[in-house]
This record gives structure tokens, C-alpha cells and sequence, in this order.
């Protein structure tokens, strides 16, 4: 039933899309699309998704599993339904996710190796190259 409820709520989201505007694709999902906005659903795992462009270009995706993605020029953040966030630059291919533990401290992790803990404005951060950086109260700087 939660599951219809949120369907027919990106089918309201996408009202202003026409019958003639929906396809459906080789895996089964039905995608509509007006230009500005599209609304698709994937009969396979009953997930639905809205995504509009903004005025910046900006093309934000929201699921009905309650994921959020942004994105931009092939660079693009996503958070999950449990909170975690990703980052990908599609230009440079890097890649990275943070997940913030029970006691507030945010871990970031990069594709080419870093990884960062952060709390508060303060932190440690190792690059790939084996550089460490912090931050702290009265402490900034980086020593290999």
C-alpha cells in the first residue's frame, strides 16, 4: 500500500507529463519525460523516481526508497535512505563517500585512496600519497 501511495505521488509529481511523452525501456521501466521533468518506475523492484531540472541546470532525482541524487555537467552527489552520501566527478573520476558514525564523527573515503575524519569543523586527513593533514582547535597543517 506505501508503496502505490508513493507511486501516486510521483504520478501527481508528473502530471504535467502527456501519454505520448512515456516509453518503455529494454529493462521494463516506464519513463516519462517532458523535458524539465521525468518520472519513472521500475516494475522489477517497485522503486519509482522524479527527477526535474532547475533553471541552473541542476538535475535533481528523488526515489520513492527515499534517495536524492543532484547533479550537474557529469558531476553529481547522491544520499541514501540511511543518510550516507556520494560524490563522483565524472571528469576526473574520482569518487567519494562519507558516512557519519553514532558519535557524529563524518569518515570520508575518495577513490584514489584518501580518507578523511571529520567532527565539528575539526579533522585528520591522509591523502593517497601518505600525507596527513589536521585541523584542530589550535593546529592546522600537513606533514608527510
Amino acid at each position: 500500500m506505501k508503496l502505490l501511495i508513493l507511486m501516486m505521488a510521483c504520478v501527481l509529481l508528473a502530471s504535467g507529463l502527456s501519454a505520448q511523452d512515456c516509453v518503455k525501456n529494454r529493462r521494463g521501466e516506464t519513463v516519462c519525460s517532458n523535458g524539465n521533468t521525468a518520472a519513472g518506475a521500475n516494475p522489477n523492484t517497485g522503486n519509482a523516481a522524479v527527477a526535474h531540472k532547475n533553471q541552473n541546470g541542476v538535475t535533481t532525482t528523488q526515489t520513492s526508497n527515499g534517495g536524492e541524487a543532484k547533479s550537474k555537467n557529469g558531476v553529481g552527489v547522491a544520499q541514501g535512505p540511511n543518510g550516507t552520501k556520494a560524490a563522483v566527478n565524472g571528469n576526473t573520476g574520482n569518487a567519494a563517500v562519507a558516512n557519519k558514525n553514532q558519535n557524529g564523527v563524518t569518515t570520508t573515503k575518495t577513490g584514489n585512496g584518501g580518507e578523511a575524519k571529520t567532527k565539528n569543523g575539526m579533522g585528520v586527513a591522509q591523502g593517497p600519497g601518505d600525507t596527513t593533514c589536521a585541523k584542530g582547535k589550535n593546529h592546522q597543517g600537513c606533514k608527510q
